[in-house]
Formats: structure tokens, sequence, C-alpha cells
């Protein structure tokens, strides 16, 4: 006799089969090739997929309580709930950040390809062709969320700051002719290149279109307040997480967090031969003229991540069960940049390997490792390349959890919590490297509370680093620049984005502390049988979810 399918399975089976018919991921997490070119990114899908997400809970709520895959189904039905709860703030509808918005998906679809004679370039073609309508489409979405601002929490138009910032970035992309400068292969025809040159110029067109929608129609009616307040942040940050936390606690354990860390990093910058009143910024001068740290020229730079990655790889053997797949990752250095490292996984289809990618600013070839070694360890191993492809190569999960359940507070909660693990596994090699890690930690912390300061009003404490006074972008930058070491311009780009995205800024200190937690709690459970590398295999095994049934299915 066979076995019945998994009720909680066929929900998630019906729910990605809708998303298929309107983006391109769903479509290829279940092997459609017929898949859209371009998300919709149209008011009536963003209505029919809110609609379709209150569907699935009840759905799942219909069921026996003991139905169906229990890891699934908790991760389903937290995913559903909080999506709906973003809608409903008016987050979803208005979403205008930068680097942020539906229309940096449309960007991202053609990043980093090549045009070239073949299958690959036609699909490239069509994704170009495609930007036009789907440009227009978020016209419509921010237009119907401004005339329906009643109905949101946090109402239907975004900040004036963020719109001037999405509306200088579009207009750069225009400027630049971003979409016509996509390179194009020796051997591609006549034919293709016009239509590359045509689709380029009618999505300038278009974008055109969105800069002028944004500062002539939007500004005008846009709230001049940035935050979104105490009474909408709350859904906002448990969204973000998948968890539901003591804000006011977490404002507090910030603050004392940056502290310590404060503290720490000025020992161990004394440490490395750091005087005078700022020690941290004169050992990190140091640091970055001593040649054992210094890299000149992409090749060495390149070099040096490509042997590092290598390295951390085959030294987590006794931490982790690493699958085939991990060694599939293109470490990459590009000179299009502010100094970032960050991570691209591979497509659901498995088109093309996952990637680490170091940026560079351009004619500026010269890099410091000490201070990116921790980066490496959080965009790759044991950070997010890690735990990337355990989800990816599990046949165990539903596609839903393999390639579409994004969560920031599991994904960079995950992410930054590696990047201690890798100093108790013994991958930071030296004092430098950890004043490195410090650095980075401190950078998170301020994220915490500047995040949860500015959009909720809480004051600065007295007496912990700064005077008692009142939060301001100005004061989030300094804290970046001044405790983090963070270069002033991306310090500023860093608070316009926690402005624009409220929350988000939580996920990566305030989620490895709820990873942490979660590793203690089950530590307490098994007692002396405790493993680290059974609690990773298990933790990754449930694939990604809210954190907050994340710890519910660890300890049941």
């Amino acid at each position: 006799m066979r076995a019945s399918p998994d009720p909680v399975h066929l929900i998630a089976d019906d729910y990605v089969a809708r998303l298929a018919e309107h983006e391109p991921d769903a479509a290829q997490a279940i092997g459609r090739e017929d898949g859209p070119d371009l998300p919709d990114l149209s008011p009536a899908w963003l209505q029919e997929r809110y609609a379709l997400q209150g569907e699935v809970i009840a759905r799942l709520d219909a069921l026996a309580p003991e139905a169906g895959d229990p890891a699934l189904r908790a991760a389903l039905r937290e995913r559903m709930e909080r999506e709906r709860l973003l809608f409903d703030t008016g987050f979803t509808p208005r979403l205008v950040a930068g680097l942020a918005t539906p229309i940096h998906l449309v960007r991202h679809a053609v990043e980093g390809l090549t045009l070239t004679a073949d299958a690959d370039g036609e699909a490239l073609l069509r994704r170009v062709e495609a930007a036009p309508l789907a440009t227009r489409r978020y016209i419509e979405s921010l237009r119907w969320a401004r005339d329906h601002t009643d109905r949101f929490l946090g109402g239907g138009v975004a900040p004036v700051r963020q719109l001037d910032t999405l509306a200088g970035q579009v207009e750069r992309w225009v400027e630049t002719d971003w979409f016509g400068a996509i390179p194009v292969a020796d051997d591609v025809d006549a034919a293709a290149r016009q239509r590359l040159r045509d689709a380029a110029d009618a999505t300038n067109a278009a974008l055109a279109e969105l800069v002028a929608v944004l500062r002539d129609e939007l500004r005008p009616v846009a709230p001049t307040v940035d935050g979104v307040g105490a009474e909408v942040y709350p859904s906002m940050a448990a969204a973000m997480l998948g968890a539901d936390i003591d804000l006011r606690e977490t404002y507090a354990w910030g603050w004392s967090e940056l502290a310590r860390l404060v503290a720490r990093s000025r020992e161990l910058a004394t440490e490395l031969g750091g005087t005078g009143e700022d020690p941290v910024r004169a050992a990190a001068a140091l640091l970055d003229a001593d040649p054992r740290y210094r890299l000149d020229g992409v090749a060495a730079i390149r070099d040096w991540l490509r042997i590092r990655v290598a390295e951390t790889t085959g030294a987590l053997a006794d931490a982790f069960d690493l699958p085939e797949d991990i060694h599939r990752v293109d470490c990459v250095v590009s000179e299009a940049s502010t100094g970032v490292v960050y991570y691209t996984p591979a497509p659901p289809d498995g088109s093309a390997p996952s990637r680490i990618v170091w940026t560079i600013p351009s004619g500026v070839p010269v890099a410091a490792t000490w201070q990116e070694v921790t980066s490496v360890h959080h965009e790759g191993l044991p950070g997010h390349h890690l735990q990337f492809v355990v989800t990816a190569s599990d046949p165990g999960l539903h596609p839903w959890q393999r390639h579409l359940c994004h969560i920031h507070g599991y994904a960079e909660g995950w992410a930054h919590y590696a990047e201690q693990l890798s100093d108790d596994l013994g991958l930071i090699r030296d004092p430098a490297e950890r004043l490195g890690l410090v650095l980075g930690q401190i950078w998170r912390t301020v994220r915490i509370v500047a995040d949860i300061g500015l959009h909720t009003g809480w004051p600065v404490p007295d007496g912990v680093l700064v005077p008692a006074q009142p939060w301001s972008p100005e004061l989030g930058r300094e804290l970046l620049v001044d405790l983090a070491l963070v270069e002033p311009a991306l310090a500023g780009f860093e608070v316009d984005r926690y402005l624009g995205w409220p929350g988000q800024a939580l996920a990566f200190r305030v989620g490895a502390r709820l990873w942490t937690q979660a590793r203690h709690a089950r530590e307490v459970v098994d007692g002396a049988d405790f493993s680290l590398r059974r609690f990773h295999r298990d933790a990754l095994a449930l694939g990604p979810m809210g954190l907050d049934p994340l710890r519910e299915r660890l300890l049941g």
C-alpha cells in the first residue's frame, strides 16, 4: 500500500506552483523551464500573493495537530504570517530602500552576465527585454500603495530620504547606460546586439519614468520622518528575525555589548602597537601597512581569497558534515565597488556556481587581509556558503525551504554566529585578525542600537560611550566611523539602509544571539552527550525557518 502524501508538502507544492507563475526563482525551484523572465512587480500580484498566503495559513490550521512534516509546517506557517504582516505595515507594497527594492531584482537578474551566442545569451536578452514592463509594474505598485495609504499601519509612501536615495541610484543607471553596457561576446551577431540596444533604450526610458514618479508624484506626499515608530517597529523586527523579542531588553543589551566590544578593541589595538587617544585607528594604520596583511593587485587578492577559503573548508571537517558541493564556489574580485565582501548563492537550477565576491574601489587594487578575514568567514565558510549548500543539497527538504524561504534572522544570524565560531574553532590566526573580528562585531552592534533607536525614538542612555541625547542619522554615522572604523561614505549608506529597511539590521547580531542561545539551550538538554557537530547537523537539517520555530524544533 502506498503511503498517503504528506499534507503539508501538498500545501507547499500548491503554494510554490502558484508562485512559479509569477516568480522565476519559484519556477526554477520546481524545475519549470517556462517560468517568467523577471518577477511580477504588479499590484495585482502583490494582492494575489497576500491572499494566497492567507489560504496557506487556513489550510495548515485546518490540519490535525500531528499531521504532516512538523518542521516544514512550522516554517511555512510562521513565514506566511510574517509576510502578510509586512504587507499590512505597508513595507512590502511601498518598498523603496537603497539596494533592497523590487527594481533591484530586475538589475540583479542580469548583473554579472555576458551576452553570448547561445541559449544563455537568449535568456539574458529576454530578461532585458522584459525589464521595461517590470519597471512600469513597479511604478503601478508604488502608485497603488500611495492611493491606499490608509490601509497600511505605516502608510503607503516611503519617507523622503528613501525616495531620494532610490531616485539617485536609478538616475545613475540611466546616465551610465548600465543595461546597455552589458558585456557582449565577440561571436554575438548584429541582430542580437541590436536587440540588446533596443531593450536597453526601452529600459532606460522606463527607469526615467520611475525617477520622475519618485520625485514628482510620491515625494510631495511622502513623510519627512524617517522612523516607522514604536507601534510598527516590533512587527517589522519580528518579521525580519522570525522571532518575537523583548526590544527594551535588546536595546539595553546592545549598548552593554557595544561598551564591552569597544573596550576589547582597545585592548587588542594596544597589544598591536596602537597608541594615543585612538589606539584602534593607530593600530589599523600599522596593520594596513604591514606586508604580512597587505595585498597588492587583483591577482594577489584573488589568490589569497581562494587559498583562505580552501584552507577554511579543510579545517571544518570536525565541526560540520560537509556536502560534496561545498567546493563549488567561485572566488571573485571586482573593482566596481566600495570594498565589501558579499555572497551570491547558486541559482536553483544549478546553472552557475555560488560566488564569494571581494569588491575593491576601481583603480585601487590594494587590500588588507586582517580586517576582511571575518567577512570571508561570514560570506563563505562557515557562514552563508556553508549554510546555503547544506540547505540546497538536502533532498529531504521541500523546494520551498531549499530555495525560496529567505529569513534575514536565520541567514544573517547564522553568518554572524559563524564569525565568532570561526575564532572558537581556531580559524582566526592572530591578534590582528581578531581585531578585525571585533571591529566587525562592533559594526553589527551599532546596527542594533541605531536601528531600534532611530525607529522607536528611544533616547541614547546616559553614560554609555556617548552622552544621553536623541537619536539622529548623524549620530549613527559617527558611531560607525569612530567605533567600527567604517568609511564615512559607507557609514552614511548604512544608516540610510537602516532607515529604509526597519528591523533588518537586527538580523545580524541579534540573530547570532538567538542562534547562540539555541545552542546553549541544546547543551543543557543534551548534557554530557552534547556534540557541536551534531547540533550544527540537526539545526541546518531543519532548513531555513524563523528563529522561534527553529529553537522549538531543536529543543522539542
